[in-house]
């Protein structure tokens, strides 16, 4: 094995690159250390043991660990500095100590740069009056890590970023991602840009990567409010990623062009999509049967996950729900909708057990004070047989429960989880409920099901 290099060793093992100065090293190390160490053996054995065994002591070190084991000698210090130990880094940019956290990474980033395969950063400051300096910092980072050749990159909590620095990052950023051609998974959800920052730096990751990128999360990756599926550069942004096999954005980043879109550039490749419905987000436009049945006809594997948040309106749901969409998973939080009087969720649920009886997980947390889906919810379960997990938080009977239950001992469903928050119960229903819940524990238990059932007492619906 070349230690050198690392060739040979596993490039996806995880651990944090953070401080490597200031941290003081756990004693509990030192215990294990003291406790596998015979009594008789000297400081040359320890000095002189092989490479191969001295890598996988390091790989099981936190980095204020790495540090300190690096100061023994010479030769434990020469293979800290072995690539195949920094493949995977784990980067905060700013923080309270801002200045010295920034040199450090910089720092560290000089001996290194060219070695991270897997880099997740994270952004924790919000001080305006330092945003000149954070920007170097990030400069000088992206700069030094130039080389590497990224696989995994992952962004948390960019759109702290974003809003401190507005948009001299984006620049640095795009820089970054255009000298990146070996991508593989790219994750910056949640990062809200504008609409012109965000296409920027999309277009700079599809020029590069967007032959070998097989995952990408853009959720939240642009401003709410904004209607995506209108615009131009982020349509001919999203052309360029033609070996996606799995795609996280929002409804409002789909339409029937961008679907052409995909259909045309994926074939036999799009595995999953994850779609996120949200209420602040436009959610209107409906993307036609025909679109749905095209892009399943070039990707046969495909499935599809809708996740609706503060979403109740029957209509609002059904209108995105098209029957020829290939779903499989559905959640939905209606939270406090303001037309709670009046969302006909039993619709909704109609819906799904006439349209996707195919779906294998359904998660539903309703604000249905005035709107039963006892009835529908028991006719859903019994038409879509391959609904494998049912989360149920809303206002439902005992009597309904009871029957799902027993629906489930006399196997004519086949659910593996079922977990059940029934809401606004009386004393005397708690107590049914309780009864309920005892006569079909010790049946679940049996097969190894994953059966909750619980309750809401009172005027608390949620």
């Amino acid at each position: 094995m070349d230690v050198e290099t690392g060739e040979g060793l596993d490039d996806q093992m995880n651990y944090r690159m953070v401080d490597q100065t200031g941290t003081r090293l756990d004693e509990k190390m030192d215990d294990q250390i003291d406790d596998r160490t015979d009594d008789r053996m000297d400081d040359h054995m320890w000095s002189n043991l092989p490479d191969t065994a001295l890598i996988e002591i390091y790989l099981c070190l936190q980095d204020p660990e790495r540090v300190n084991m690096s100061m023994t000698c010479k030769n434990w210090n020469r293979i800290f500095s072995s690539p195949c130990l920094w493949r995977t880094w784990y980067i905060e940019l700013g923080g309270y100590n801002y200045i010295s956290t920034g040199e450090r990474i910089c720092k560290f980033a000089d001996g290194h740069g060219d070695h991270p395969k897997y880099l997740f950063l994270s952004y924790d400051h919000r001080r305006h009056h330092t945003c000149k300096i954070i920007q170097r910092t990030i400069d000088d980072f992206l700069d030094k890590i130039q080389n590497a050749k990224l696989v995994n990159f992952e962004f948390q909590n960019a759109s702290f970023m974003f809003e401190t620095l507005k948009e001299n990052v984006v620049d640095s950023f795009a820089r970054f991602f255009r000298g990146q051609t070996n991508m593989v998974d790219f994750n910056m959800e949640r990062s809200h840009l504008s609409l012109t920052s965000g296409c920027r730096i999309l277009h700079a990751i599809g020029s590069a990567s967007g032959n070998t990128i097989r995952n990408l999360d853009i959720e939240d990756f642009f401003d709410s409010m904004l209607a995506m599926f209108q615009v131009k550069q982020f349509i001919n942004a999203l052309s360029k990623f033609t070996n996606l096999s799995f795609l996280a954005l929002n409804y409002n980043c789909l339409s029937d062009d961008i679907l052409e879109c995909l259909t045309q550039n994926l074939a036999g490749k799009l595995k999953h999509i994850s779609c996120r419905v949200c209420r602040t987000d436009p959610h209107f436009h409906r993307i036609s049967s025909y679109s749905w049945k095209s892009l399943k006809s070039v990707c046969p594997k495909l499935s599809i996950d809708f996740w609706f948040e503060s979403i109740g309106l029957s209509a609002d749901i059904i209108r995105v729900l098209v029957p020829e969409a290939p779903l499989h998973e559905i959640y939905i939080d209606t939270r406090f909708d303001h037309n709670a009087d009046w969302l006909q969720l039993s619709e909704t649920i109609d819906h799904i057990a006439k349209h996707h009886k195919q779906i294998t997980v359904l998660s539903v947390k309703l604000h249905n004070n005035h709107d039963s889906i006892d009835d529908s919810l028991v006719s859903m379960v019994t038409q879509c047989p391959a609904l494998r997990v049912l989360f149920v938080r809303s206002v439902l009977k005992v009597s309904t429960i009871d029957e799902i239950c027993t629906l489930q001992t006399e196997h004519k469903i086949d659910l593996q989880t079922f977990h059940v928050t029934t809401c606004g119960l009386t004393e005397m229903e708690y107590a049914e409920l309780i009864y309920v819940s005892a006569k079909h524990l010790s049946v679940m238990q049996e097969r190894g099901l994953n059966f909750e059932i619980r309750a809401v007492l009172g005027r608390q619906h949620l």
